[in-house]
């Protein structure tokens, strides 16, 4: 038989295997809901999905095709659902304004796609903050043909929860990234570093500008185990085996996962089988999923915990029955660790075109946290202990042997492919460097110094190689993730680097991951931390030869991501010898400023004894990177205006500093610097230089407060001028 009449057949019955795929059906209802997720209050604001938080678990098996019917009962804003590390078309992936349609209140929209693949997955709205209202859940996909052999398998969904609504959150971090300080009582101060014998940390980190390291933006209420606190998530029985489907679906908490006092076998990250690796502990960044196998060694429960990296809380669910076994406590951040502000690579970046590298364990720069308290020392000491041992414990009555763990923090540094993951044949390479960056102080993210709003696209080419190089200059975190694609993390493991769809790129570190481009359309690329993409760390990356479909091109023009948001914040302060408000409005780039003061005595060259005098500014800034800002407005002191220009400048050791020169042609300097003496003690130095109004000799004016500060929102204590002691309260809002 000649070979293509072989092939007829052959082709008839793969035509005949699609024709009959499974077709899986789900109906997804998005509504507004009161719920308390927190034991403290309850709230209005949140989503559900079919009156659930997290949204149900929508399971399938490769080959299926999916049809999913999302319908939109929130009656007051539109919502999307992304199928988040899925391969589909583009127009299936749910990004709203970017790949699909927005789906308007009161309407739906179906969405159908082949499954190509199987593992773990989520699903989670792109629209506003509502993933952190409540929309997520997970998407199973099981093997066409078992794989594993498992007595139980559970999908288990991490997130964060706030009792304040989420857009509020978003406007709080851009009156003050260091809003939510209090709240977690995480304040660093002169007095903490002298206590920890770390002045000259904190003293470095001043003077570098880039303050200490940032574990998390957001104070939290509570911390969710498919979406509870605490609960038993499963019984069993010595010898069962448990798959456990780990995914972080939190907006903007990674999280340390251990579970009891045991080694977990990690076998799967972002739906990929890899070579299975023991640990004592996952670092897991948003988004990002590990299937974890467990097999329970005797009649005991044990405590799967979550641990918010920056250790405000934690959430727990167990497994097994009987004896309680609770995960070790994390000991809490050490504030004033050290950090090198000078690093940017790590051995696998550098070595990352070569496609090897002299791998070192960066596991120390995951957690940048030192037991500080003789309680977190010695449950340090018992952790480290503890799992040099083969088994759970040293009792006898074990009867499941446990292997040791080979890595104590599992990350992405020591994930290893099950195979070659290199790309075969030649390709063109398109090398591409994105700057992770932006201003904790003002609350701006972006990626090469521009939000996605001013540089929407990086443009690819189908069939090239495309390698990102992520350089992080920041103190957070970042989870980037790249929709309708997986890359390879480039590590030790050389031509068995891992596939992802989003990885973890540490403080100062640099990742490079590669991929592919053989999926065309317009995929988002973005960091999975929600505030920080919605500031604008995000991109679109485009294939050059891709036309979106007109239902979708309609759409694009309205993108809110490509809107620069207006974000507002006031502060006043009332004192019986001065009083001063000032009001801002703010974006990205751009800031107006207004501000109004009142002085008694003859201050700031007022005169008349005990008389009151005002004087403010009006000043545009328009922003240049962290640091540089151009100013231009009015001044008017003593009923005179004047219109002025000039620079503003963040000085070593967080000095504010503006230097202006007016129409006149005089010349003034202001100094402006904050002493945090301890975590609710403060001062604020303010310092001018200006001419006088009658002879135009120069004076200078200082001015001192004390503050008690209980709250970010209100202080008390005393304010000193160079002509008055007084005292009075302060509120910013």
């Amino acid at each position: 038989m000649r070979p293509h009449f072989i092939l007829i057949p052959l082709a008839v019955l793969f035509a005949a295997s699609l024709s009959f795929a499974k077709t899986v059906r789900y109906e997804l209802i998005v509504e507004k809901k009161s719920m308390n997720l927190s034991g403290q209050k309850t709230v209005d604001f949140t989503l559900t999905v079919n009156g659930s938080i997290p949204a149900p678990v929508l399971e399938f098996t490769e080959g299926d095709e999916a049809e999913i019917l999302v319908i939109n009962r929130i009656p007051d804003d539109e919502v999307s659902i992304h199928w988040h590390g899925l391969l589909l078309p583009p127009e299936m992936d749910g990004v709203a304004y970017v790949n699909t349609p927005p789906i308007h209140p009161g309407k739906s929209h179906l969405f159908k796609f082949p499954l190509r693949q199987h593992g773990t997955y989520w699903y989670h709205s792109h629209t506003n903050v509502q993933e952190q209202k409540g929309v997520y859940g997970a998407f199973i996909i099981h093997p066409k043909e078992p794989i594993l052999k498992v007595t139980h398998d559970v999908a288990v969904v991490l997130s964060d929860w706030s009792d304040e609504d989420a857009n509020q959150i978003l406007k709080n971090l851009r009156k003050d990234g260091d809003y939510y300080l209090y709240k977690k009582d995480s304040i660093r101060s002169l007095g903490g570093a002298w206590k920890a014998g770390a002045l000259g940390v904190y003293l470095d980190n001043e003077w570098t500008r880039m303050g200490g390291m940032d574990l998390s933006d957001v104070g939290y209420d509570a911390f969710l185990i498919n979406g509870k606190k605490d609960q038993q998530l499963l019984v069993t029985h010595p010898g069962e085996t448990v798959r456990l489907r780990i995914i972080n679906a939190a907006a903007s908490s990674y999280f340390y996962v251990s579970l009891g006092r045991l080694p977990m076998k990690v076998i799967a990250a972002d739906g990929v089988d890899i070579d299975p690796i023991v640990t004592n502990e996952i670092l897991i960044g948003m988004a990002e999923t590990y299937d974890v196998l467990f097999t329970s060694p005797e009649h005991k429960n044990y405590e799967l915990r979550a641990t918010a990296q920056d250790v405000t809380g934690f959430a727990s669910a167990w497994i097994g029955m009987g004896e309680k076994v609770p995960a070790v406590s994390k000991p809490l951040p050490d504030l004033y660790a050290p950090m090198d502000h000078g690093s940017h690579g790590n051995a696998s970046a550098h070595s990352a075109h070569a496609g090897h590298s002299d791998h070192s364990d960066h596991s120390s720069h995951h957690g940048h946290s030192m037991a500080h308290g003789t309680n977190s020392h010695e449950e340090a000491s018992a952790h480290a202990g503890h799992h040099t041992a083969a088994g759970p414990s040293s009792s006898s009555d074990a009867v499941v042997p446990l292997p040791k763990a080979e890595v104590e923090t599992l990350t992405v540094d020591h994930l290893k492919a099950k195979e070659k993951t290199s790309f075969p044949g030649p390709h063109e390479i398109h090398d591409v460097k994105l700057v992770l960056d932006g201003d904790m102080e003002r609350y701006v993210w972006h990626l090469n110094g521009k939000a996605i709003f001013e540089d929407r696209n990086i443009v690819i080419r189908e069939n090239d190689v495309v390698r990102f190089t992520f350089q992080n200059e920041t103190m957070m975190h970042h989870p980037m993730h790249l929709h309708g694609h997986f890359f390879r993390v480039l590590n030790a493991n050389g031509d068995r680097s891992p596939l992802k769809h989003t990885v973890d790129v540490p403080p100062h570190q640099t990742r490079v991951i590669e991929f592919l481009a053989n999926e065309p359309g317009e995929w988002m690329l973005h960091c999975h931390n929600l505030y920080h993409m919605k500031t604008g760390m995000a991109r679109v990356v485009k294939y050059s030869t891709f036309a979106p479909k007109p239902e979708v091109a309609a759409h694009q023009a309205h993108d809110p991501h490509l809107h620069d948001h207006v974000y507002f914040y006031g502060r006043a302060r009332v004192a019986t010898n001065a009083a001063e408000g000032s009001l801002r409005l703010s974006q990205t780039w751009n800031q107006l400023d207004l501000r109004v003061e009142s002085t008694k005595s003859g201050s700031r060259g007022f005169e008349g004894e005990g008389r009151w005098g005002t004087e403010g500014d009006l000043f545009y800034r328009r922003w240049f990177g962290r640091f540089t800002n151009l100013i231009a407005g009015g001044s008017s002191l003593n009923d005179e205006t004047s219109g002025v220009l000039g620079v503003g400048y963040i000085l070593p050791l967080l000095i504010e500093s503006q230097w202006l020169v007016d129409h006149h042609g005089d010349f003034r300097l202001d100094l402006g610097k904050r002493l945090q003496w301890t975590r609710h003690v403060y001062s604020d130095i303010e310092f001018t230089w200006r001419p006088r109004n009658d002879d135009k000799d120069h004076r200078t004016e200082t001015e001192v407060s004390l503050m008690y500060s209980p709250s970010w929102s209100w202080s008390v204590g005393l304010m000193l001028t160079q002509e008055s002691l007084g005292a009075g309260f302060g509120m910013q809002f």
